[in-house]
């Protein structure tokens, strides 16, 4: 079988700075850039002069929707031990552990909610991990593994053709403060080349990191200042697509099949509220009259007109458009492209069971599904970095750098059903205690079951004295 290549932009040699990088990929950028215009709710391509435009923003709403569906809930991580060993035990639940307080420490949260809605407006999610400074006590900064939200407006990546999800080179293309850059990397600011943004009265300087797996190069304006060996031995960025089409790389956003429907939405609810304002204030006609600026207009007046002249309000004669109808069939399309339906804004007007909610919610669920997909890999693939910087910097052995996504369940569920159940599946031998409180959300659970043990020790002194034996003996 031959693999047909996938299409890479073109890599401009280094010298030629990150313009050439922009310029190739113009199509992508000025794509995100409309997408973002339309999620702000900059919708009409033309605004109509002296008519109404409403602007229903629906892309919002289903954007942040998805979202919350996805990560609004939170989610957990878990590292399975690579043999029952209490070596490898303990090898997997300090990853575990090294996995959360990196969590903590980088408030990732709050972060991957912003890198969740980059992935739904513009089609692309990109994290960065390095080993740099990060906020820790108040007024201190410290050491350690950072994750960051990179903006998918300045990444220019290159990819194997025959498999996408292999990066071969990465370039990072920015802007900072001339006075900040010359800070980071300059002997001052003179020493570094000084573009000035045009929208800006501050001086830019451009930065563009260039990644391979074995080569890191930095340059600051038009100076190269600093080429080395990569520090990590990978490139350490990870790319989720919203929606990866058949051999492709970039995702797809979630507007994409609802600009058109939001905007012909937003053309007819104005036509309506032209409608309605003509109605509530008609223009009035006057027929062989020639002046009529002087003519008081209010209850009780009274017009002399000449003979042969007449005065009448406009209105609407013959049948009119089926509007309202017109209107409700964009909505349910639109509904339907989105995969969002009325009932996840709480429209469902009844109450529901927990299946006729799931199924009348099934569109949003297998959209989140798909997302969950993606995004597994690529939290799975951002741990396995995570690890393997640690470890770089001396913080343990972590190999195979292995991990599990726990996902909260999509619905609304019964948290005493599913205790019974979970207690019922471990007294009957089914299921571990540590499984059961993984699907219960625990995030540590041996740490809660070393605590369950010292607090059993307290309350029944003999069986403490029976495990301090045990203890000796082994």
């Amino acid at each position: 079988m031959t693999l047909r290549p996938l299409p890479n932009p073109t890599r401009p040699p280094t010298t030629a700075g990150g313009s050439a990088l922009v310029a190739a990929n113009q199509a992508r950028l000025r794509r995100y850039a409309e997408y973002l215009e339309f999620y702000n709710g900059r919708q009409w391509a033309k605004p109509r002069s002296g008519r109404t435009n409403l602007v229903l923003n629906y892309a919002r709403a289903v954007v942040d929707k998805g979202v919350s569906y996805l990560l609004g809930r939170g989610i957990n991580f878990a590292v399975p031990p690579a043999g029952p060993s209490a070596e490898e035990q303990a090898r997997a639940t300090t990853a575990e552990e090294l996995i959360y307080r990196v969590y903590e420490e980088n408030d990732l949260e709050a972060v991957d909610m912003q890198a969740a809605m980059n992935g739904a407006i513009l089609g692309d999610t990109v994290f960065k991990l390095f080993w740099g400074q990060g906020s820790g006590v108040v007024g201190q900064r410290t050491e350690g593994i950072r994750v960051v939200n990179i903006d998918p407006f300045t990444f220019f990546p290159r990819w194997a053709a025959d498999d996408p999800s292999t990066l071969l080179s990465v370039c990072l293309v920015y802007r900072l403060p001339a006075e900040e850059a010359a800070a980071r990397w300059g002997d001052g600011e003179k020493s570094l080349s000084l573009p000035v943004a045009p929208s800006s009265r501050l001086p830019l300087v451009e930065v563009t990191e260039e990644w391979t797996d074995s080569l890191f190069i930095l340059t600051v304006g038009d100076r190269e200042v600093m080429r080395t060996a990569n520090p990590y031995g990978f490139i350490p960025f990870v790319h989720i697509p919203n929606a990866r089409p058949a051999n492709e790389f970039w995702g797809v956003s979630d507007l994409k099949d609802m600009v058109p429907l939001n905007r012909e939405l937003n053309e007819r609810m104005s036509d309506m509220a032209d409608v309605i304002r003509f109605h509530s204030d008609p223009p009035v006609i006057f027929k062989g009259v020639s002046e009529h600026s002087s003519l008081a207009v209010g209850p009780g007046t009274v017009w002399d007109v000449p003979e042969g002249a007449g005065v009448e309000l406009l209105e609407w004669r013959g049948q009119a458009p089926a509007v309202s109808e017109h209107i409700e069939r964009v909505m349910r399309a639109l509904h339907d492209v989105a995969e969002t339906p009325k009932t996840a804004f709480g429209a469902s007007g009844r109450l529901l069971s927990g299946v006729a909610l799931e199924t009348e919610l099934q569109p949003l669920i297998q959209k989140t599904l798909r997302k969950r997909a993606w995004w597994n890999a690529g939290l799975r693939r951002r741990n396995r970095y995570l690890l393997r910087i640690a470890e770089l910097k001396g913080l343990g052995n972590f190999a195979p750098y292995r991990s599990r996504v726990i996902w909260p369940p999509l619905l609304p569920t019964d948290d005493e059903a599913e205790v019974r159940n979970n207690v019922a599946l471990v007294s009957a031998g089914l299921r571990s205690r540590r499984t059961a409180m993984d699907r219960l959300g625990e995030e540590s659970p041996e740490e809660e079951m070393r605590r369950i043990e010292e607090e059993e020790g307290y309350g029944n002194p003999s069986r403490a004295a029976k495990q301090a034996a045990g203890a000796t003996e082994r």
